[in-house]
C-alpha cells in the first residue's frame, strides 16, 4: 500500500471523507457503489463493478460471437475494459476506457457510427472503424456497455447483435 499523507476524522455518524484529489485520481464519482474489505488491521475501499462478478462469461461470450462474426467486440464497466477478442487482449483488456466512451454509456442510449472515422475506446490507441454500442441498464442504473467494431462499415443487424448481448449481461446480472 502507498500512503497519501492524507488524515481524515471520523465523524459521529462514522463517515469519513474521501479527498478530491484521490476521488479524481480513482475516478470515483458521486453515488458509485464501494466494496469494503478487511485485512489485518486495513480496511480497504475498492470501487465495485456488479460486471467484475461476470468476467469468465463476458470473455465466452466475446469469444464465441467475435469468432463467429469476424468483428470485433469489447465489453466494459464504467471505468475499464472487461473482455475483448483475443486480438485486441494485449492493448485493450484492463485498460482505462476513454472519456468520449464514458459519455456515450452515460447517455443510456444505443449510439454507433456506421461510416468508418477515427475513434478511441481507450486513450492510448486511435482506431479508424465503424461502432456501435449499447449499455447495460439494470435498474436504471448504467453498469457498462456492450460495443461492437470493425475496420469495415457495420449495419443495422450488428446493432442488433449489440443490442441483444447488452440485453445478455442485464438479464445475467438481474438472476
Amino acid at each position: 500500500m502507498k500512503s497519501t499523507g492524507i488524515v481524515r476524522r471520523i465523524d459521529e455518524l462514522g463517515r469519513v471523507v474521501i479527498p478530491k484529489e484521490i476521488r479524481k485520481t480513482l475516478k470515483i464519482r458521486e453515488g458509485d457503489t464501494l466494496e469494503i474489505y478487511v485485512e489485518k488491521n486495513s480496511i480497504i475501499l475498492r470501487k465495485f463493478s456488479h460486471l467484475n462478478n461476470f468476467t469468465s462469461t463476458a470473455e465466452k461470450i466475446v469469444s464465441i460471437v467475435s469468432n463467429t462474426l469476424k468483428k470485433n467486440i469489447i465489453i466494459v464497466d464504467l471505468d475499464h475494459v472487461l473482455a475483448c477478442s483475443k486480438n485486441l487482449e494485449e492493448e485493450y483488456l484492463n485498460q482505462p476506457i476513454s472519456s468520449k466512451i464514458v459519455n456515450l454509456v452515460m447517455s443510456r442510449k444505443n449510439s454507433g457510427q456506421f461510416s468508418v472515422e477515427s475513434f478511441s475506446f481507450i486513450d492510448a490507441v486511435e482506431e479508424e472503424c465503424s461502432y456501435v454500442m449499447s449499455p447495460i441498464l439494470v435498474d436504471s442504473d448504467v453498469l457498462g456497455a456492450v460495443i461492437l467494431f470493425d475496420q469495415e462499415p457495420l449495419e443495422e443487424s450488428d446493432s442488433l447483435i449489440s443490442q441483444m448481448l447488452g440485453s445478455f449481461f442485464v438479464k445475467t446480472v438481474e438472476e
